[in-house]
């Protein structure tokens, strides 16, 4: 399966937006965050974690403050055909929880949030354990 296929339909803006318009998104779309594109590149990521870090906590406005300044950049990208494990792994090592998925020119295809993977990732589990409990309760031959 492809990331793709686990990814929100996360909105895009440029740089030089305001954070309060960026905010308006992410609540009109009920999503974390927001690609922050150049064309069609992604080149930061806006997310509630910033707003709170680098926006409310840091007593800037809203009203005024541009998202180039409060976003994360550069963002971790990693293609369609990475693994849910791997794209997991990059996640919680660099302490993240949206991921950029880009094709071979690095245009931005879509964002997976890491919600998304540990759901993908439990679904695989208990597949396997099913498989597991079929295999032990199987009667062998001769039984």
């Amino acid at each position: 399966m492809g990331l793709l296929m686990l990814a929100d339909a996360t909105p895009e803006m440029s740089a030089g937006a305001l954070v309060i318009d960026a905010v308006r998104l992410m609540t009109e779309r009920n999503v974390g965050s927001v690609a922050i594109t150049d064309g069609r590149k992604c080149v930061g990521m806006f997310t509630e974690r910033d707003l709170m870090r680098r926006v409310v906590c840091a007593g800037k406005d809203a009203q005024t403050t541009r998202v180039k300044d409060v976003m994360t950049s550069p963002v971790i990208c990693v293609t369609d055909a990475t693994s849910v494990a791997h794209a997991a792994e990059l996640m919680r090592s660099h302490h993240i929880r949206h991921l950029a998925i880009v094709d071979g020119f690095g245009h931005l295809q879509g964002v997976v949030a890491l919600r998304y993977l540990l759901y993908a990732l439990m679904d695989d589990l208990e597949a396997k354990v099913g498989d597991l409990e079929g295999y032990l309760m199987a009667d062998a031959p001769g039984g």
